[in-house]
């Protein structure tokens, strides 16, 4: 591998001999994203490596509710078809987002003072962390599949979705965690029955804080901030 870290996401597997380096640039058959070991902060909702299928209508994002929605949509687009827990997790996510901006709202508000009216309190939550959906992890010489991966500056985070009756692969845990990642395991019952409170007990205390250590929001739609998009 190289100095990068690679996560391809929105497939199933992935074998290495698939992704190749060449001409200095990664070749991937599916979507990834790059994070410098060094230099990279927290992968969040406004970054900039996105595989949008077709440019965004930028007119169209009015305000953070409608961006997250497109998001959000985005985002289950790479999840399995079929498979409801995965989607239900993004919607859950989302929702404890907007929620985690509700309950420090006066904290956010301050913050934005000094740019007058420029942005809403609302647009913090495109500074969450990004999930990647149906990720390969590079653990003892192979992709290992996860349910999502965040990255969050200095670790990445391994979602693993479990059912009532679904055994943990240990093998693929212990692989996982001798290559420096994290695991969360998510309870599917646990998600359907509490939502976003579950997850704000399961996940670890930074995505309840995310913010820290952005000046202020942006949005993810190429060559735009929150001020370049159209309000009504």
């Amino acid at each position: 591998m190289s100095d990068n870290l690679l996560i391809p996401y929105g497939t199933p597997s992935l074998r290495m001999e698939r992704v190749v380096a060449r001409d200095g640039a990664v070749h991937c058959p599916v979507p990834y994203v790059t994070i410098d070991w060094n230099q990279d902060g927290i992968l969040r909702l406004n970054g900039r490596q996105y595989a949008f299928p077709e440019a965004p209508d930028l007119r169209a994002m009015t305000d953070a509710a409608v961006q997250l929605d497109y998001l959000r949509g985005h985002l289950q687009h790479y999840c399995d078809l079929w498979a409801r827990p995965p989607k239900l997790f993004l919607e859950c996510y989302f929702a404890f987002v907007t929620q985690c901006v509700d309950a420090n709202r006066t904290k956010l508000k301050q913050a934005l003072e000094p740019f007058g009216s420029l942005f809403a309190v609302e647009d913090w939550a495109l500074s969450a962390p990004r999930s990647l959906p149906r990720a390969q992890l590079w653990a003892e010489g192979t992709f290992q599949p996860v349910d999502f991966a965040f990255w969050l500056g200095d670790r990445v985070i391994a979602i693993l979705l479990t059912g009532a009756a679904t055994d943990t692969d240990q093998g693929r845990c212990a692989a996982l965690i001798g290559a420096g990642i994290e695991i969360v395991e998510i309870s599917n019952v646990e998600l359907a029955r509490s939502g976003p409170e579950y997850l704000r007990r399961a996940l670890p205390p930074e995505f309840a804080n995310f913010w820290s250590g952005e000046a202020m929001p942006s949005s993810p739609f190429k060559g735009t901030s929150l001020d370049d998009i159209v309000r009504e």
